[in-house]
């Protein structure tokens, strides 16, 4: 009787560590096709890659030349959930027996009451937009766009091989970072990217006059129309000419530090100095960050600091401070980073009062050893651009350059 039931004990304790063992099989890695369900009638495709080298799977969201690296950080019933590396955003996911699709939900911190959206993926090396045949069009170039119906004025930039396009659209205040997509047999053109906070989908049909006419979607709500016409002359407003001085009083500003103390901000002699206004929550200003720590080190040591002036959600100072401090550990940010205030341009021009205006998060203003503005840059044209990365990056450092060599 022992013996049976000592038998019966190991089929019972191998029975349920074979169960275990299904469910807890690892996805097939590889390239997986994923949804957002943002309302009844759009689903916005992004792509997950997925390796399984360790008892939890790596996922990261691809974006065209983007590669966004999430990080699992716990288990909670029964979902795995990652984080953004930098953005204030989580995906948590069920994956299935079969190894081949999963469920899950993408959760958005950066809104006064964060927002929870469902998305699946499955398996697949089809193309993000699921299209059929090749165009007899190629929209690489640059295009004059008009969003709102005539309201915004922007640049598209798109580079196609087959039927495969990546880009992004230029505005005055940023760019909309890295999108990607496809034409399909007809050159209809769609194009989407999702970075942990801005979900955007675009699409558009071409005419005989080799203009475009499309609707442009964001988020679970927002849609407007867009046209798009090629001018490969196509440029913005200097964004250097877009926000003044409006006197001449030394440049200073009042924030708040990380531990609640006032900061009061003054030039000092022969030391020059960076100026970032920028928030958490905004894609574009942690491209700019990702820059501004490339260069850090090295102009520190030529006699020009970095200051980050963050303008955040949240309903109180308190909870502002603790988003700005975990973006500051999320992103590593090796400068001084402030607090300005709540998430607002209004806001931002209240501290920064002798600015005439303030038209974008980032907004950068450089000062030389002087004490002297050289430079307010409005917005910024992120690695997504291409080109226009590359000329705003030669542009900075030439100026940083002469800077640190003035005495």
């Amino acid at each position: 009787m022992r013996n049976l039931f000592s038998f019966f004990l190991v089929f019972v304790c191998y029975g349920c560590f074979l169960c275990f063992s299904q469910r807890m099989s690892l996805p097939k890695e590889g390239l997986w096709h994923a949804e957002i369900s943002l309302n009844d009638r759009l689903h916005l495709p992004f792509e997950l890659e997925m390796s399984c080298d360790t008892k939890t799977p790596k996922l990261s969201i691809r974006n065209g030349a983007e590669k966004i690296i999430l990080i699992y950080h716990k288990k909670r019933n029964g979902l795995y959930c990652y984080r953004f590396p930098a953005i204030d955003g989580e995906l948590r996911i069920q994956f299935d027996p079969n190894g081949i699709q999963l469920s899950g939900e993408w959760i958005n911190y950066n809104k006064a009451v964060p927002v929870t959206i469902p998305f699946t993926a499955y398996l697949s090396p089809e193309t993000r937009f699921l299209v059929r045949g090749l165009p007899s069009y190629n929209f690489s170039g640059r295009w004059d766009v008009v969003f709102k119906d005539g309201e915004e004025h922007v640049v598209g930039v798109f580079n196609q091989d087959g039927n495969t396009v990546t880009g992004t659209f230029l505005t005055e205040t940023g760019d909309y970072r890295y999108l990607a997509g496809n034409v399909d047999e007809n050159n209809a053109l769609y194009l989407s990217s999702f970075d942990g906070t801005h979900a955007y989908q675009f699409v558009g049909n071409l005419d005989n006059n080799e203009q475009i006419t499309g609707v442009f979607y964001s988020g679970q709500s927002y849609q407007t129309n867009w046209q798009g016409k090629r001018n490969e002359s196509a440029t913005l407003r200097d964004p250097d000419s877009l926000s003044q001085l409006i006197n001449t009083a030394p440049f200073t500003f009042d924030a708040t530090k990380l531990n609640g103390k006032l900061f009061h901000f003054a030039t000092q002699k022969n030391k020059g100095a960076v100026i970032q206004i920028m928030g958490s929550w905004c894609p574009n200003c942690i491209d700019e960050t990702n820059y501004f720590k490339e260069i850090h080190a090295i102009y520190k040591e030529r006699g020009i600091e970095f200051i980050a002036v963050a303008f955040e959600l949240g309903k109180d100072k308190k909870e502002q401070l603790t988003r700005l401090k975990g973006f500051i550990k999320r992103c590593k940010v090796p400068y001084t980073v402030l607090l300005g205030g709540k998430k607002s341009a209004e806001d931002a021009l209240m501290v920064f009062s002798s600015l005439n205006k303030i038209m974008s998060f980032p907004t950068t203003i450089i000062i030389d050893k002087k004490g002297v503005v050289r430079r307010i840059h409005t917005g910024f044209s992120g690695p997504g651009t291409g080109q226009e990365y590359i000329n705003y990056k030669i542009a900075t450092e030439k100026l940083l350059d002469e800077i640190s060599k003035e005495n």
